[in-house]
């Protein structure tokens, strides 16, 4: 009986950890985690994300730390099973909770923990409330989670201090989050992209978080022009999807709100209710009419605001 309790045990655990992510191999030592499209939740560890990793020959470059301790565990084990050598460095590519809230687990292996400045600092600014919801989301398997901020910060980029591989970090002015990073690997024409793409999932437009999203796209487009985007949510794709997914859809928010100021059509209230986004109804959590709608708010309280600052 004891047997088939631990052979049923050990079915349920590996179930569980397929669930919470799938590792994929992208190139020649460079992996994806990609987890679910839909919320945190318990299951799930709160890696409703894509992440993954780097080997060097150095040790492993771990790119983001998880939504909590659990998953911080279950992305290191994930990295046990293609390699042993030790995790070095974790990068927190923004400052959503998924990114950075496992750091607690690697910083007691002794790892470099890597943000930009402005991610660290929305970090701090937004700890008590990520951590309240992550709680509420993720039940008993958030257990033991504690917040640890990165070790080392930069303002506008920094290179990795590793020989065998170019692992460059960028800041151009955040995505999602205010201190979104691209992580580039320049020779493979690979980027780790965190929350500056969503691909295959509807994404959140902050307050005051669209117009710079844009640009920070379109320097992803016109500069970096990589060949495999490995994006913060959805699985690895080209940059033309990626920019289709995220790129096409702020810039569709955009235009959309501006035409309607100009027509006097709708005010920034307004904008929720009148500005079509059929055009990707095939994103999941589309759906969700509340979603759309702040999207659209978000947008339309920005442009409205830079709009009077500038008649001002």
């Amino acid at each position: 009986m004891n047997i088939l309790k631990f052979i049923l045990l050990g079915i349920l655990a590996f179930s569980f950890q397929a669930f919470a992510f799938e590792t994929v191999k992208v190139a020649d030592d460079v992996y994806a985690l990609v987890g679910d499209l839909g919320q945190r939740s318990e299951a799930n560890l709160g890696h409703n994300m894509t992440s993954g990793f780097i080997i060097t020959n150095e040790g492993v470059v771990v790119i983001d730390a998880g939504g909590s301790i659990a998953d911080a565990k279950a992305i290191h084990q994930a990295i046990k099973k293609v390699t042993s050598k030790p995790v070095k460095w974790v990068i927190n590519t923004g400052g959503q909770d998924h990114r950075w809230i496992g750091n607690s687990y690697f910083n007691k292996l002794g790892v470099t923990i890597i943000a930009s400045e402005a991610c660290k600092a929305d970090m701090i600014e937004r700890k008590d409330f990520q951590f309240s919801m992550a709680k509420k989301n993720i039940k008993d398997k958030f257990e033991d989670t504690a917040p640890v901020f990165p070790n080392k910060t930069f303002k506008t980029s920094y290179q990795l201090p590793i020989k065998d591989k170019q692992i460059t970090l960028l800041y151009t002015g955040g995505g999602h989050t205010k201190g979104d990073i691209f992580v580039i690997l320049k020779k493979q024409g690979i980027v780790f992209t965190g929350d500056i793409i969503f691909s295959q999932r509807l994404l959140g437009v902050q307050p005051n978080g669209g117009l710079h999203w844009i640009k920070t796209l379109a320097y992803l487009r016109d500069n970096i022009k990589p060949h495999i985007v490995i994006p913060g949510h959805g699985a690895v794709t080209n940059l033309k999807t990626a920019l289709h997914d995220t790129y096409d859809y702020l810039l569709m928010l955009k235009n959309g709100v501006i035409e309607g100021f100009n027509n006097d059509a709708f005010d920034a209230f307004e904008a929720i209710q009148e500005l079509d986004q059929s055009e990707f109804s095939y994103l999941k959590n589309y759906s969700n009419l509340s979603f759309r709608s702040k999207n659209a708010l978000h947008m339309a309280q920005e442009i409205e605001a830079l709009s009077q600052l500038k008649n001002n």
